[in-house]
């Protein structure tokens, strides 16, 4: 049970129990409870869960990382960035899909 990009923004909304059994980092297999127990023992940056999981040290890149930004943000209570409108098409035209 790997968390795919687009499965990723739906995490909260599992059950606790399931959730804690995500696979966050793939590469190394580093799954979500092991990442809160980490961040909620004092872990507040990247490099400090690198440090004590391993998750986005792997052979993809870290992949994972802005996944694992956010997860310390919401454990921290750091609110979450806006989320962007799409640019609207001012000349009245439609969108090229609805042409």
């Amino acid at each position: 049970m790997s968390i795919d990009d687009d499965d990723r923004d739906g995490l909260n909304e599992l059950h606790p129990a399931i959730r804690g059994l995500k696979t966050v980092c793939r590469c190394n297999n580093v799954k979500y409870k092991t990442l809160e127990r980490v961040i909620r023992d004092g872990a507040k940056s990247i490099a400090q869960v690198a440090s004590k999981t391993t998750a986005t040290t792997g052979y993809c890149g870290g992949s994972c990382t802005p996944y694992i930004q956010r997860v310390i943000d919401e454990i921290h209570g750091v609110p979450a960035p806006a989320a962007s409108k799409p640019a609207s098409t001012d000349q009245g035209e439609k969108p090229w899909w609805e042409k």
